[in-house]
C-alpha cells in the first residue's frame, strides 16, 4: 500500500495521516471518560492536600513554602515526561492503537496510588505519603498527553474546538464530583466504615474519599476501553511528514518565522500561573481570610467548575463564530473582572456566583488553547502539539503553587487574587501577538 493510500479501520476508511472526515460522537464521550479521570483526581488532590493532609506533618513560618514546594515536586514529574510521552506516543505502533497503550497502564497505577496517599496520611507517615503522592503524579504524566491526543486523531479539525468542548465538559463533571459529592464524603465521620477501611473513624471520610475517586478512575477505563477503537496508521516511513521529538517541537517553534505559537505557549504558561494560584490555594484562603471550613471553601469551587461544565461545549460553538483567538481573549477579560470583584467581596453566595462567572471565561480560554497549538503544529504532530501544550501548563503548574506559596510567606495569602490577576494581564498581552491557530490555517513549521 502506497503512502497516499486510505487504512480501513472499523468498516471506515480513514487517509493516513489525516482526521477522519465524519465525528463519532460515542468516541468522543468516551474519550472525554479518559479526561474525566484527571478532572476528578486532580480536583480531589488539590483540595485536600495543601489544606489538610500536607498541614498534618508541616508547620511554621514556612508551611505554606514547604506545602507549595511539595505540591511543585510532584508535578515536576510532569514536566519532563508529558512532553516525552505524547510526542513519542505519535511514534507508538501496537494492535491496540498508538495512544491507548499509555492509558491502559497509567489509569490503573494512578487510581492504586492515589488511595494509597490517604492511606499514608492515615498511618501518620509523611514520607510514605510523599512517595505516593510521587508514584501517583509518575502514572498520571504517563496517560494524560496520550488521552488528550486522542481526540484529534478521531476528530477533524473543524470539529475539534466542539469536541474538545465535550472533553473538558467531562473533565468539569469530575470537577464538580470532588467540589460537590466528595467534599460530603470527605465529612463522613462512620464508624463501620472506618472498620471496613481499617482507619480511624476521623479518618474514614477523606480515606473513602480518595478510594471512591479512584473506583471511578478504573470504571471510566474500562468504558473507554470498550467503546474507542483507533484508526489504523501506517508505521513511520520517509515518504510521510517526520513525527517529531519534542525538543525539534520546541526548536523548530521558537526559530519560525511566525512566532505565534511560543506567544501562544507563553500565554498559556501565564494563565495557567493565575489559574493553578487559585485552585491550589482557594482553599486555604477560604479557611484563613474568609473564616469558611475547608469542606465549605472547597465547596465554593463549584461555582467555577459548574458553570465551566456548562459553558465547555457553548465556548467550542462561539469559537466557531467569532475565532479561536477572539474567544480566548474574551475568556481572559472575564477571568480578570471576576478576580477583581473577589478580591473585595466576602459573602459566601456571592462569592459562588462571580466564580461561576470565572468559569465561563476559563471555559472560553481552556477549550480553544490546545486546539490552536495542533493547528499550529500540524495533523501528523498532534503528540508534539500535546506535548508542547503540556509543556507550557506543567511549568505553570511547578512554579505557580511555589511562587504563590513564596508570595503569600512575605505578605500575606490575602493577596491570592492580586497575584492571579497580574499573571492573567501577561497571558492578555502575549495572546493579543498570536497571528494564526484558526481552522483553515496551515502549521507555522514544515
Amino acid at each position: 500500500m502506497t503512502s497516499d493510500e486510505g487504512y480501513v479501520d472499523n468498516g471506515e476508511t480513514y487517509n493516513a495521516g489525516k482526521a477522519p472526515s465524519r465525528m463519532n460522537w460515542l468516541y468522543v464521550f468516551a474519550i472525554g471518560l479518559g479526561f474525566f479521570t484527571t478532572g476528578v483526581s486532580w480536583s480531589v488532590y488539590n483540595s485536600y492536600l495543601p489544606a489538610d493532609f500536607l498541614p498534618t506533618f508541616i508547620i511554621g513560618d514556612l508551611q505554606n513554602t514547604i506545602i507549595g514546594a511539595i505540591m511543585v515536586l510532584d508535578n515536576a514529574f510532569a514536566l519532563f515526561m508529558q512532553p516525552y510521552i505524547g510526542a513519542h506516543s505519535d511514534k507508538t505502533r501496537t494492535r491496540w492503537g498508538r495512544r491507548m497503550p499509555y492509558i491502559m497502564v497509567g489509569i490503573p497505577i494512578a487510581a492504586t496510588f492515589f488511595t494509597l496517599i490517604a492511606y499514608g496520611w492515615a498511618v501518620g507517615s509523611f514520607w510514605l505519603m510523599f512517595a505516593m503522592i510521587t508514584i501517583f503524579n509518575i502514572a498520571m504524566a504517563f496517560y494524560r498527553a496520550p488521552v488528550v491526543a486522542l481526540m484529534p486523531d478521531l476528530v477533524p479539525t473543524e470539529h475539534r474546538s466542539k469536541a474538545n468542548g465535550i472533553i473538558n465538559l467531562m473533565g468539569g463533571i469530575g470537577a464538580i464530583f470532588a467540589f460537590a459529592v466528595a467534599s460530603q464524603i470527605y465529612k463522613t465521620r462512620s464508624p463501620a466504615v472506618a472498620a471496613f477501611l481499617g482507619v480511624t473513624v476521623d479518618q474514614s471520610g477523606p480515606v473513602l474519599t480518595f478510594l471512591t475517586t479512584s473506583v471511578i478512575m478504573v470504571l471510566s477505563l474500562i468504558v473507554l476501553f470498550v467503546t474507542v477503537k483507533e484508526p489504523e496508521v501506517p508505521p513511520p516511513d520517509s515518504t510521510r511528514p517526520k513525527e517529531m521529538g519534542i525538543l525539534e517541537a520546541i526548536r523548530q517553534v521558537s526559530f519560525a518565522e511566525d512566532k505565534s505559537a511560543i506567544a501562544m505557549l507563553f500565554a498559556i504558561l501565564m494563565w495557567f500561573f493565575g489559574y493553578n494560584a487559585i485552585e491550589t490555594w482557594f482553599t486555604k484562603y477560604g479557611n484563613e481570610v474568609l473564616g469558611f471550613s475547608t469542606p465549605d471553601a472547597s465547596f465554593l469551587l463549584n461555582g467555577i467548575a459548574l458553570s465551566f461544565v456548562l459553558f465547555a461545549v457553548p465556548a467550542g460553538a462561539v469559537a466557531g463564530r467569532i475565532g479561536r483567538k477572539n474567544t480566548i481573549l474574551s475568556g481572559l477579560v472575564i477571568m480578570i473582572g471576576s478576580l477583581v470583584a473577589l478580591w473585595v467581596v466576602t459573602d459566601y453566595w456571592t462569592i459562588l456566583g462571580i466564580l461561576a462567572v470565572a468559569g465561563v471565561g476559563w471555559a472560553l480560554i481552556n477549550v480553544n488553547s490546545i486546539v490552536m497549538v495542533w493547528q499550529m503544529l500540524g495533523q501528523e504532530r498532534l503528540g508534539a502539539g500535546t506535548g508542547l501544550y503540556y509543556l507550557a501548563s506543567m511549568s505553570a503548574a511547578i512554579c505557580g503553587p511555589l511562587l504563590a506559596g513564596v508570595i503569600f510567606d512575605l505578605t500575606s495569602i490575602a493577596t491570592l487574587y492580586p497575584v492571579s490577576i497580574g499573571f492573567l494581564v501577561v497571558a492578555f498581552v502575549f495572546m493579543i501577538s498570536v497571528r494564526t491557530g484558526e481552522v483553515h490555517d496551515t502549521a507555522v513549521i514544515d
